[in-house]
């Protein structure tokens, strides 16, 4: 009986022993796991600021202010997908919190969470500061993760601050637990094995370093998401190139951009965007030679430079890879597709340095992008002049655009019957600064290409009005309007205060748009037609029988003038008979919808005499008066009123009078 007490005692403090060893080896892995998961992450810290502090341009800047630049902005970029950090902090050497990245973030932002007496001490000490931490539950960190306090020290030993280091060390601990237990059962069996933990540590320590190490080096030279050349490699390799062919050997430059990215992002969402980028890269490798290289430098953007292709060989690439480009990716059941621009150059060896070629091919994409889109351009000499002729007139439109530089010519419209002078359209004139002006059919495409006709065409409709004001009561100022100045909804707004400005009457303000308006955004434009027509302005299409001329726009949009074309009366002077019965048709059909009809393009008295007899309303061309400004229009006034004859006297003889203006 005492026996089996003292066996089943023996047995119970076997128990109790076992259990205490196993908690103690429990108790004894979790700290050995805690020390090596912690002497891990202090040493990634370690390498990571380092290699931070290496490829940081301009530190102490950003260490101070904690508003990256672009280049510092890429820099974080990369150093975040480094290793296993999935965040960071920047200190000044005050301990104030600058700078804190947030995870998987693209931006850098500001943060309110510091702990500036940690950063102090660390900064006093020159010791790092690791703390192991648990992360279950918590939002946007990891299960097992390590907050590592680094000081940023200078060449002369000082501090300039401290980055604040947060590192994920889930798979860390986990794999130093499952070796830690299976090394625990072999502790158990022999002794001998007690020296293995510290080496497989510093094995695993090792590995992962050399693993960071290989990620920076790639992230260092490539785009990761393409896998394409970052820029600055791109440029390293080019150079290299360059001062190393043979003579003779051809090396182009290709620039490519995708037209309207945005709207892939906006229509599939930013992961559709980046899977079609990874698409244009696949595209333009399938088409590259082992000695040809290629780069992502950022964005929707491309370049590439193929080597030893002659000038047809390089084109004929190009028009594969926009095809190859063009053709659709599936994406969760919907089509992705999109077309691009490309400049090439040709470069020359002997004279071309890096930057110079890359402006070329520049100047090659952007005149693409200029005709239309969806378009290659060869770089050439002309090319280049018109650039730059192009660039200059750009820059002389924003320069008169900011001092309100323009100038107003008015042509006079008259009245068909009588001769009468019924009102003046105002044409937009660009002063060249050598006593001329530069034609609108040049300066206004370039001005709404620049986003700038909103404010060019306000500035006309104000202008207008004030001096319309100052005519006689009965004359009216017509004012041409861009289809882009419907773009933003603000035209009516625009109209409204500056009938309210100069105190012109509605009635006398003509406004005058093209066809062109009504093909596209329909309801929008009719909403804004509408808000106009509300204001008691008139609106005239402009231009009518050159686009597709549909009469529904004639009841639909409730048009109070009609201007015909001037292709239609230059068709007068031929012995058909159709341009005038097709005359005869439109000035019929406006009456029925009574609209007032305006004829251009009168050239010879016999046509103003068809016109008269066919019932157009009014006429206006260089035959009646030429655009002139605003201080000679009263001359043109009494002269049109002194020599205006009688009605009954007939509208031929009055077109044979010499126009004043």
């Amino acid at each position: 009986m005492q026996a089996a007490l003292l066996f089943r005692r023996s047995l119970i403090f076997a128990a109790i022993g076992m259990v205490v060893l196993a908690c103690a080896v429990f108790f004894g892995i979790n700290a050995a796991v805690n020390r090596a998961v912690s002497a891990d992450a202090e040493h990634k810290s370690q390498e990571w600021a380092s290699y931070f502090i290496e490829q940081m341009p301009n530190l102490d800047r950003l260490i101070a202010i904690g508003n990256p630049d672009a280049r510092q902005d890429e820099v974080i970029r990369t150093a975040a997908k480094v290793g296993d950090v999935f965040r960071f902090k920047l200190y000044s050497q005050r301990g104030e919190l600058t700078l804190v990245s947030d995870e998987g973030a693209s931006t850098v932002l500001k943060a309110s969470e510091d702990d500036s007496d940690s950063a102090l001490a660390v900064m006093r000490t020159g010791i790092s500061k690791v703390t192991l931490n648990d992360g279950t539950g918590k939002e946007n960190r990891p299960p097992i993760y390590v907050e590592a306090y680094v000081p940023i020290i200078d060449d002369h030993g000082g501090a300039r601050g401290v980055v604040e280091v947060y590192i994920d060390q889930t798979a860390t601990a986990s794999l130093f637990k499952t070796s830690f237990a299976a090394l625990s059962i072999a502790l158990a069996l022999a002794g001998a094995l007690a020296f293995g933990l510290p080496m497989m540590a510093y094995l695993l320590r090792s590995r992962q370093a050399s693993e960071a190490r290989q990620r920076a080096e790639y992230l260092a030279h490539y785009e990761p998401m393409t896998g394409l050349l970052n820029r600055a490699t791109f440029s390293d390799k080019l150079d290299s190139i360059l001062r190393g062919r043979g003579r003779g050997q051809s090396l182009a430059l290709i620039l490519l951009d995708i037209d309207d990215f945005k709207g892939i992002n906006d229509a599939h969402g930013h992961e559709a965007g980046d899977e079609f980028l990874v698409h244009v890269a696949q595209c333009i490798t399938r088409l590259c030679r082992e000695e040809d290289i290629a780069a992502r430098p950022g964005g929707d953007e491309f370049i590439f430079a193929l080597s030893g292709r002659s000038e047809l060989e390089v084109i004929e690439t190009v028009k594969q890879l926009m095809r190859c480009i063009t053709e659709p990716i599936v994406r969760r059941g919907k089509s992705i597709s999109a077309k691009l621009s490309a400049g090439i150059y040709m470069i020359n060896r002997d004279i071309d340095g890096i930057q110079d070629a890359m402006h070329k091919a520049d100047m090659a994409l952007y005149q693409a992008k200029l005709d239309g889109r969806n378009t290659w351009r060869l770089f050439s000499e002309d090319l280049e002049n018109d650039m730059r002729a192009r660039r200059e007139l750009e820059q002389l439109i924003r320069r008169t655009t900011e001092q309100e530089g323009f100038d107003l010519h008015y042509q006079p419209l008259l009245h068909t019957d009588s001769g009468a002078c019924a009102g003046f359209e105002a044409l937009l004139r660009l002063p060249d600064g050598k006593g001329g002006h530069i034609p609108p059919l040049t300066c206004i495409p370039v001005i709404e290409s620049m986003g700038l006709i909103n404010v060019v065409g306000k500035w006309v409709i104000e202008e207008a009005a004030r001096t319309a004001a100052t005519w006689p009561s009965h004359l009216f100022v017509a004012v041409n309007l861009s289809v882009k100045q419907f773009e933003d909804g603000q035209l009516a707004g625009h109209v409204k205060n500056a009938l309210a400005a100069t105190g012109l009457k509605p009635r006398r303000l003509e406004l005058e748009v093209t066809e062109t308006l009504l093909m596209h955004n329909t309801d929008a434009n009719a909403r804004q037609l509408s808000e106009l027509r509300k204001l008691g302005v008139t609106i005239a299409m402009d231009d009518f029988g050159t686009g597709y001329s549909s009469l529904s726009y004639l009841w639909q949009f409730r048009f109070d003038k009609l201007k015909i074309d001037q292709s239609f009366v230059t068709a007068l002077n031929h012995q058909d008979e159709k341009p005038r019965e097709i005359l005869d048709t439109i000035i019929m059909l406006a009456h029925k919808l009574e609209m007032t009809v305006t004829a251009e393009g009168i050239e010879t008295a016999d046509q103003a005499e068809v016109l008269s007899a066919l019932g157009c309303d009014q006429v206006q061309d260089f035959l009646y008066g030429r655009p002139a400004p605003a201080s000679e229009i009263a001359l043109f006034l009494l002269e049109n009123t002194r020599t205006r004859l009688n009605p009954k006297e007939g509208f031929k003889e009055i077109a044979r009078k010499p126009a004043v203006a």
